[in-house]
């Protein structure tokens, strides 16, 4: 027979609590409710995932859970954590699944790890900023999955019961999956503000720079998904093609925030061409003359 899903409480009112409560419960998961020091916070979170809210003082509906999600701020995790059992709610029965992906369990809940049966990390890698469409669409996301032994088989019994996909980490890696994390989402919209600040400033309205470039960007996503990194790099830097990168280099010139961030993604492009082999090799000379250009 297949194991129940276990009984759970979030905690916690923002995108990511409110998404994980409505997915949680529309995936088969008990989700008793959810609580926020913010009664308006915690009632709009409740209403739009479909569970019990609560504010002001946590409820005694946590003693009959066996699982508590905290979905709070980074900064906060371990404090909220010391609270709740402070208030003898959450005790020796309870594992603690905190969602931040920088930090370890074993660190953020350092101050707890005695007083309940055990800690995990469930990080969604995923940009959630909707709440609403997001409780709908994690089926398939990935989630770091890291801590103790019952709080990474607890975490993932969450993960499954989603339809998402386990990446097994351990404390070590935590920071490195955080940062590969940020470069794959935070500093893809940051690359993307770079390139319509380019195009703005020769005349093109930065919202319509912005939304011409958008669907490349999803087309240069799908290359990747489709073929890998090295598979999915078109452009210049893949054929070699010295004199457009200085024709762009050219073209920034007296915008050296600009410049900079163009140096360095376009050497870690010459990197990924530069792997390429066989008859769709790019003109190695071309290569050599694009890292000249871009020292």
């Amino acid at each position: 027979m297949k194991t129940p899903n276990p009984t759970t409480f979030v905690v916690g009112a923002g995108p990511v609590a409110t998404a994980l409560a409505g997915a949680l419960r529309l995936s088969g998961v008990p989700v008793l409710g959810l609580w926020a020091r913010k009664p308006a916070a915690a009632r709009a979170a409740g209403s739009i995932a479909g569970v019990a809210a609560f504010s002001s003082a946590p409820p005694d509906v946590l003693l009959e859970c066996r699982v508590v999600v905290l979905a709070v701020r980074d900064a906060v995790i371990g404090e909220v954590a010391q609270m709740l059992v402070g208030t003898g709610l959450v005790n020796t029965k309870h594992v603690l699944i905190h969602c931040a992906g920088a930090t370890s369990a074993g660190e953020v809940l350092d101050g707890v790890r005695g007083s309940v049966a055990g800690v995990g990390t469930m990080h969604p890698l995923s940009a959630i900023a909707d709440a609403k469409l997001a409780m709908r669409t994690l089926k398939g996301t990935v989630f770091g999955v890291e801590g103790d032994e019952l709080g990474k088989q607890t975490a993932a019994r969450l993960v499954d019961a989603l339809g998402g996909v386990v990446l097994a980490l351990d404390s070590a890696q935590m920071a490195s999956y955080h940062a590969a994390a940020a470069l794959a989402s935070n500093y893809v919209v940051a690359a993307l503000d770079a390139a319509a600040a380019v195009l703005a400033a020769s005349g093109v309205s930065t919202d319509d720079a912005a939304r011409a470039l958008v669907p490349l960007a999803e087309g240069a996503l799908r290359n990747v998904s489709a073929h890998g990194t090295t598979g999915g790099l078109t452009g210049p830097v893949r054929r070699g093609d010295a004199p457009t990168i200085q024709r762009h280099l050219e073209a920034l010139r007296g915008k050296p925030e600009l410049v900079e961030i163009y140096r360095a993604l376009a050497r870690r492009a010459v990197e990924i061409a530069a792997r390429i082999d066989g008859r769709d090799a790019p003109d190695r000379a071309g290569l050599d003359a694009i890292r000249a250009l871009l020292q």
